[in-house]
């Protein structure tokens, strides 16, 4: 496109304010002129911006100007905005949700949208690719303040978006975390992602579906310092697999699927990443071989099922499901599949959370609090009681009463320290020194949660 014609319709769209409008910033004509009359999307390669967060709006229209952003029509209308006409503008859009706009591209083929459906619900872990639910909401419509919408995107936008993504220069969050996911993806997968989003309705939430049984899989023995657990697609047919497939669930989904025994807004993925797989993140297969085991926290031989109570009792802040428990079953099932090929009572070597050396000053309160505002304030709010999108928790509280016990093993700074500095921000650990880690675990643990239950049983005696 020439400059003369970019200059065109930049020009076009600043003339062309509404001024009869009476319920919306004049300047919003602006934006239709490429983003559509409903501003849900134009011509398959510009964005759907109705519907998005205020704060993620302001902050596109800020990095336009400031340059760290670059695009030869939105540059221009954003440095010809005030600040004030940016947050008028980013208030107005983000109350819109029109309906989406009709996809223009080609019909995608079964094979494309199933790729797309497991990496937008399951990712690819080992490329560094979360789900794509795990952040923008099981609706995929995105979470306030900063975590955009992708539902009813263009898919020849989303695709472009993401392999923009690969290049990206913008440092902050959550575009520096993207950059990673981005360029996790092969280019058939940012297909296959863009396609499957493309597809989907209007309020419609997305979930996994089991794959299919590859027959052709065989276990094989492996090293307990070098173990891969099973792809799920070795997940087999009948009620073993159907049992594994549950605890899978179960894993992601535990306060909706075992609501009578968890007591506050957690699910088990919040501490186990990537259900439970990920190395970095006391993954479950490392825990299955080596129980039952003396744990000095209740001076008793715990079996693997008196080890998973305990994490109901701390660190779900609610009622053990009992041993024979179709959840404790389905639980265990999973756990002892995810384990296949590895060695009985020899300790793996990603078992619990990468140690973490001991920091070089006192673990700081004070210093901790900029930490979390800086990386972690985004995901679980400046009040440390995560954040909801339409009902749905998508990301978990650190603190306050529906958050971890003074039980729970996260209430030890080490043990903190270790999961964040491994783990944290989402998707793109080993971003924060070792100091910090210590330093925002200092600050998470300081805040108020419910007691140890140990401690109230004895309060009450």
């Amino acid at each position: 496109m020439s400059r003369v014609r970019i200059l065109f319709i930049v020009m076009a769209a600043l003339a062309a304010v509404n001024v009869h409008a009476a319920t919306r910033p004049a300047k919003v004509a602006v934006c239709t002129a490429c983003h559509g009359p409903e501003l849900n999307g134009g011509k398959g390669m510009y964005p759907r911006i109705a519907g998005q967060p205020e704060a993620f709006i302001y902050l596109q229209l800020q990095n336009f100007k400031r340059g760290i952003r670059k695009n030869p029509l939105m540059s221009p209308v954003a440095s010809g905005l005030s600040d004030a006409e940016m947050r008028q503008l980013a208030a107005y859009i983000s109350t819109l949700h029109p309906p989406f706009a009709k996809q223009t591209a080609a019909k995608p083929t079964a094979g494309v949208l199933a790729r797309g459906r497991e990496l937008v619900t399951v990712g690819n872990w080992s490329r560094g690719v979360p789900a794509c639910d795990s952040c923008h909401a099981p609706d995929l419509e995105g979470v306030a303040p900063s975590i955009p919408s992708l539902a009813g995107q263009p898919e020849q936008y989303l695709s472009g978006a993401l392999q923009r993504l690969t290049s990206t220069t913008d440092k902050s969050l959550p575009a520096a975390t993207m950059h990673k996911v981005a360029n996790g993806l092969s280019s058939d997968d940012i297909k296959a992602v863009a396609a499957y989003i493309g597809s989907l309705k209007q309020g419609e939430r997305v979930s996994a579906v089991r794959p299919a049984f590859d027959k052709a899989y065989r276990p094989v023995a492996q090293s307990p310092d070098k173990f891969t657990p099973p792809p799920l697609s070795a997940i087999p047919e009948g009620p073993n697999g159907d049992a594994i497939w549950q605890g899978l669930r179960l894993m992601q989904h535990t306060r909706a699927l075992a609501p009578k025994y968890v007591g506050n807004d957690l699910n088990c993925v919040n501490c186990h990443i990537n259900q439970g797989r990920r190395g970095t993140s006391a993954p479950m297969w490392a825990a299955y071989v080596m129980y039952p085991h003396y744990r000095s926290k209740n001076k008793q031989i715990n079996t693997i099922e008196k080890r998973i109570q305990g994490c109901f009792r701390f660190s779900m802040n609610g009622t053990p499901p009992p041993a024979d428990s179709p959840e404790m079953t389905a639980l265990v099932t999973y756990f002892h599949w995810l384990a296949t090929g590895l060695p009985v009572g020899i300790k793996p070597k990603q078992s619990g959370y990468p140690k973490l050396v001991a920091p070089a000053q006192e673990p700081s309160i004070t210093r901790g609090s900029k930490v979390y505002a800086a990386n972690c304030a985004m995901c679980h709010g400046a009040d440390g009681h995560g954040r909801t999108a339409r009902g749905a928790q998508v990301f978990p509280p650190l603190w306050g009463p529906r958050s971890y016990n003074n039980g729970a093993g996260m209430h030890r700074p080490g043990m903190a320290a270790a999961f964040i500095h491994a783990n944290m921000p989402y998707a793109d650990g080993r971003q924060m020194t070792v100091q910090e880690a210590w330093d925002v675990a200092a600050f998470v643990d300081s805040h108020s949660r419910p007691p140890d239950p140990r401690k109230k049983k004895q309060a009450g005696k």
